[in-house]
């Protein structure tokens, strides 16, 4: 495993200190790459839905398809949750 250095400023490493403090992690190493996994994971869902959306815009609907889709947006809209 290879180590690095990281620059926080004071805010920051209070909220990871307290973190480590209430027993979510055992101790600031594991916080951060517990980070560090969550930002791996927000950055290929991201890349992900990137695709979708062009894929779907190089694809246009066929006519059954967008009547489904707008009667769900309508539904969506007026349901009360």
């Amino acid at each position: 495993m290879s180590q690095i250095a990281v620059r926080l400023s004071e805010a920051e490493l209070g909220m990871l200190d307290s973190a480590v403090a209430r027993g979510d992690f055992r101790s600031r190493a594991e916080a951060v790459r517990a980070g560090v996994r969550l930002l791996a994971r927000d950055l290929r869902e991201a890349r992900i839905e990137a695709s979708y959306r062009s894929a779907y815009g190089a694809t246009p609907l066929a006519e059954d398809e967008q009547v489904a889709l707008d009667a769900a947006a309508a539904f969506a809209g007026d349901a009360a949750w």
